[in-house]
């Protein structure tokens, strides 16, 4: 369909195309879709670990990354471990963090995120299944 001047000076001629985009514009506003809380969870799964201060250790105890319930609930060979100690300079303080998960890519990932999080990571590192630490043998 080709415009003339005569269309460009009576609108009418432009309006069903025009409401036509809006209606289609408004549908894909409010089909059901991935929010973008979603995709941020899809992408940066740990970022509600974060802490408000954005200064602390990340809030492993209770979630789903807590040992004691993934140990619990897979069993102490079926997690991986993840291990990390770093720091911050202002104020200036050292973070240690523990977190288990059910694959060695989650895990990796998660130290991953830690060394971005961190302002220097002094050492971070995943093992395969649950380590107690040295008194826990007795």
């Amino acid at each position: 369909m080709a415009l003339n001047v005569k269309d460009i000076n009576n609108n009418k001629s432009l309006e069903h195309p025009v409401r036509a985009v809006l209606v289609v514009l408004l549908l894909f506003a409010f089909l059901p879709g991935q929010t973008s809380a979603q995709v941020n969870n899809k992408l940066y799964p740990f970022n509600h670990l974060i802490p408000n201060d954005l200064r602390s250790a990340p809030r492993i105890y209770g979630s789903q990354y807590d040992c004691r319930i993934r140990v619990k609930e897979d069993g102490a060979e079926n997690v991986y471990q993840a291990f990390v100690t770093g720091y911050f300079s202002d104020p200036s303080r050292n973070i240690s963090s523990v977190a288990c998960f059910r694959t060695m890519e989650k895990c990796q990932a998660y130290l991953n995120f830690m060394r971005g999080y961190l302002e220097l990571t002094r050492s971070a590192s995943c093992q395969h299944g649950y380590y107690k630490g040295l008194f826990g043998w007795f």
